[in-house]
């Protein structure tokens, strides 16, 4: 058992643990922003570090909405909240979701996207198609009179990337659409992530954004002086993964500083920001996901608490 392996299962056994104490804390009322941040130090306590701010999505949001740092927004009553974590212990990353219901009317949607999610979990082998993947997860949710949404799809993962190359989908794909070499390979990690909703299955960007990433270096030398210390910062700190400009508040810049960075950074295409994604009908939508790790013999959920 190499090295990496055990990095890996350290890293999603963390954010198994981390997932049930988000589960423990969400209820109507309660602030996103303390969500995030508690869930957050969580992971720090364990001597590992968020791979991603925490996303909380609700209802007909599916992706990427995490708290800033003047959220005043609560988890509404009777609502779908989707939790999406990652973990990164030396960059050996894991990626998980689980969706918690506050109406017991959303509870055939939770409990169909963990059947489509585990239905995919129980045919990946070495050396199989990663379409095969979307084959299930489509039979699986329409069989139920329910749509997969099409452009959100699992990934691969490798050391300091989230998204490796690899793409799993969420439907069934042509078989001429097909890349062959798109397989699982043994030795590598992959997220699953079926996402499950009554719309028409496929999302839309917003104007918000509120996760970014630094995906241009740069020699900070030539930045303005007032920018160029917070830019060292995300440079340093994070490692080109997604970041929240609540890291860098938090971190004891000023909300003013900060501002004046993000937008000179965003304007000069240093940083990148992800739109939040909402099902495109407004229809609620529900997630799982899982990462694994593939040996030549084995199969292991590393985000599934043992």
């Amino acid at each position: 058992m190499d090295n990496s392996f055990e990095k890996y299962e350290k890293s999603g056994q963390i954010l198994a643990k981390t997932l049930e104490f988000a589960e423990s804390i969400i209820k109507p009322g309660m602030k996103l922003l303390d969500i995030a941040e508690q869930t957050e130090e969580y992971i720090r306590k364990h001597k590992a570090l968020p791979a991603f701010p925490l996303n909380i999505s609700i209802n007909e949001i599916a992706a990427h909405y995490s708290p800033t740092i003047q959220d005043v927004s609560v988890i509404p009553e009777k609502s779908i909240v989707k939790i999406d974590c990652g973990v990164s212990v030396d960059g050996y990353l894991t990626d998980a979701a689980r969706t918690i219901v506050l109406d017991k009317k959303w509870k055939p949607m939770k409990d169909l996207a963990r059947k489509a999610l585990n239905d995919a979990l129980d045919i990946v082998k070495v050396n199989e198609s990663v379409f095969k993947v979307g084959e299930i997860v489509q039979k699986t949710i329409e069989k139920e009179g329910f749509k997969p949404i099409v452009n959100l799809s699992g990934h691969s993962l490798s050391h300091y990337s989230l998204h490796d190359g690899i793409s799993i989908p969420n439907y069934s794909v042509s078989k001429e659409a097909r890349d062959s070499s798109h397989v699982f390979k043994a030795g590598n990690a992959y997220a699953i992530e079926p996402f499950v909703t009554s719309g028409i299955g496929r999302v839309v960007d917003t104007e918000q954004e509120t996760i970014f990433r630094h995906y241009r270096e740069i020699d900070a030398s030539v930045l303005p002086n007032q920018i160029r210390e917070i830019y060292r910062y995300i440079d340093e700190n994070f490692h080109g993964l997604p970041f929240s400009w609540r890291w860098v508040y938090n971190a004891g810049f000023s909300k003013e500083k900060i501002h004046k960075t993000k937008l000179s950074l965003l304007k000069r295409n240093i940083v990148h920001g992800y739109p939040v994604l909402v099902e495109a009908t407004d229809s609620p939508v529900t997630q799982e996901e899982e990462t694994i790790f593939i040996n030549e013999d084995k199969i292991t959920i590393l985000t599934k608490r043992k």
